[in-house]
């Protein structure tokens, strides 16, 4: 209502609003001095540490400080009459980093803003960690006048993240212990035992003299134990991803094939194998004996699995493109690229694996069944690994499991594998020099060998046998070479033999596999490779390959 004919606003909208124009109107009330108070009241009560300094001078090149905050005194634990006039280096110390602060003095020789993590250091000398911001202050002409330092206390965050690493690390290492007890336990528990029949059979060979029958049974029980214990060794060395390989194309249709009748005998009267083939199945770059491990250990998992009377099992084999999405679900697989797999599939109608066990069941001598098993899938997962293939569990309780494993395509074409004719070997008053660090072994060489005929010279390491090399070079036929030896061992040894005797065959004993021990050799000469543990078999074969007839 107007008073005295003059209209009365009224305002209904909040106080704090202003209306157009109102911004300038307000700046323009703050004066120079007054916005200096509010920035210098910023920074003053700052919780970061805040520091100014000049710029420098032709006479002091390095800036010096000129004011500091409440904040950087509570932390470095100078006052601000000790800072002012010093330069900003006064918190470094013996742990800060030399190439940040290097990088620092770059950014500010070329008026650019730094940021980092310092390491600095209290007077005191207690370090801290810092998150720091170095910003230069310029003039109206673009000139670098002061600098300004802004740093954020981290040390208690670094503290607590150097307290989770360490107690991460003692959780690491003590589900390694775990783990290596559980594995050193089942290899004790199945060498123990066939140790046992070893020795067992070796005494009763020795009471049996008289009986050579006795004696022929005894030692068929100890060479089944030694090749039992040999093929528990390989099982370690592919659970690790070290086993013995020999790479080529192969396909895996044929490898089940081959073994189909070992698979059925496998899984048991009781059981119902399905074999379900795909047609056109891409070859794989693998080791034919390593897949029939990975194949059995499926099977005997899955034929334990399975009900006992009326249990299905079923094999099939299949080409797949395979997406991130899928890898990543596999174990092994995230780190896979996409692209052509070969899948084998080994599913059972049985009791199924609960979730939580289907995260330890690639753990070695992790079992369900009972003591001295549980190698199985861990071996499978090494093989698996070493091929650069994933492994894919699907499985829920009460209704069996599917294993599925993928391994990469390959283009390169199968080739047909020779047959192996054997020849004989007879020595003939030749002479082969030994050399190995264990006495037994060497004993048992030269027995054997000496036994077709061969005069023998053992050495106990790699120095040895050089010198009787060159002590009995015109008569060597052959040397047979251990790669591990004290003082020179087989690489050097061999390097030594081989410069003065290019064409004397060299054989290498190792229980390392064949490609792992060969990469150690700068020239490839060897004339023959025997992986440890080996048969009287292949001791033969392979000198009745290296020597001429």
């Amino acid at each position: 209502m107007p008073i005295n004919g003059a209209p009365v606003s009224v305002h209904t909208s909040d106080d704090c609003a202003h209306p157009p124009g109102a911004g300038d109107a307000t700046a323009a009330l703050l004066s120079s001095a007054e916005r200096l108070r509010l920035l210098e009241s910023a920074v003053i009560n700052s919780y970061d540490s805040i520091v100014i300094t000049d710029a420098g001078s032709p006479a002091c090149p390095r800036p010096r400080i000129i004011l500091v905050n409440a904040a950087f005194t509570r932390l470095s634990g100078y006052s601000s009459e000790e800072a002012i006039g010093r330069s900003p280096s006064l918190l470094q110390g013996p742990e800060s980093d030399r190439n940040e602060i290097g990088r620092m003095r770059v950014a500010m020789a070329c008026g650019e803003v730094f940021t980092s993590e310092l390491i600095n250091y209290r007077k005191d000398g207690t370090p801290f960690h810092v998150e720091a911001r170095v910003m230069p202050i310029r003039d109206a002409r673009g000139r670098v006048t002061h600098w300004i330092g802004v740093q954020r206390d981290i040390t208690a965050r670094k503290q607590a993240t150097a307290e989770r690493e360490r107690l991460e690390a003692r959780l690491r290492e003590k589900q390694k212990l775990e783990s290596l007890g559980v594995l050193a336990g089942g290899v004790a528990h199945d060498f123990n035992n066939l140790l046992t029949i070893i020795m067992g059979n070796a005494s009763l060979a020795r009471l049996d003299l008289n009986r050579p029958e006795g004696i022929a049974h005894n030692l068929q029980f100890i060479e089944s134990a030694a090749q039992r214990a040999a093929d528990l060794c390989r099982q370690m060395l592919a659970y690790s991803g070290k086993g013995r390989f020999f790479v080529r194309a192969v396909d895996l249709n044929a490898v089940l094939r081959e073994t189909a009748d070992l698979v059925r005998s496998t899984a048991g009267h009781h059981h119902h194998l399905q074999l379900e083939l795909g047609p056109d199945l891409a070859p794989i770059r693998a080791d034919s004996s390593q897949l029939q491990q990975i194949v059995m250990n499926l099977l005997i998992n899955a034929t334990e699995a399975a009900e006992p009377t009326g249990g299905v099992i079923r094999v099939t084999t299949a080409n797949a493109q395979l997406d991130p999405v899928r890898l990543a679900r596999a174990h092994l697989g995230p780190e896979l690229p996409a692209a052509h797999y070969v899948v084998l599939e080994v599913a059972d109608n049985g009791c199924g694996i609960s979730r939580d066990l289907q995260e330890r069941i690639f753990d070695p001598f992790f079992t369900t069944k009972f003591t001295g098993r549980g190698l199985g899938l861990a071996a499978v997962l090494g093989i698996v690994r070493a091929h650069d293939g994933a492994i894919e569990v699907e499985s829920e309780p009460g209704r069996g499991a599917v294993f599925r494993v993928f391994l990469p395509a390959s283009n390169e074409p199968v080739r047909a594998t020779p047959p192996i004719t054997p020849r004989r070997l007879a020595g003939r008053g030749r002479t082969v020099l030994v050399a190995d660090d264990e006495r037994l072994l060497r004993e048992t060489l030269r027995d054997l060998l000496g036994h077709l005929g061969f005069e023998v010279i053992t050495a106990a390491d790699g120095a040895e046998a050089v010198a009787l090399f060159h002590q009995h070079r015109d008569r060597l036929a052959a040397v047979l070479l251990d790669l591990t030896m004290p003082n020179i061992d087989g690489v050097a040894a061999f390097s030594a033999i081989h410069s003065l005797a290019p064409g004397l065959p060299v054989v290498l004993m190792t229980g390392y596999n064949r490609e792992e021990a060969l990469e150690r050799f700068a020239e490839h000469g060897l004339a023959g490779f025997l992986q440890k543990p080996f048969a009287a078999e292949d001791l033969l074969e392979t000198l009745a390959a290296t020597l001429p007839t």
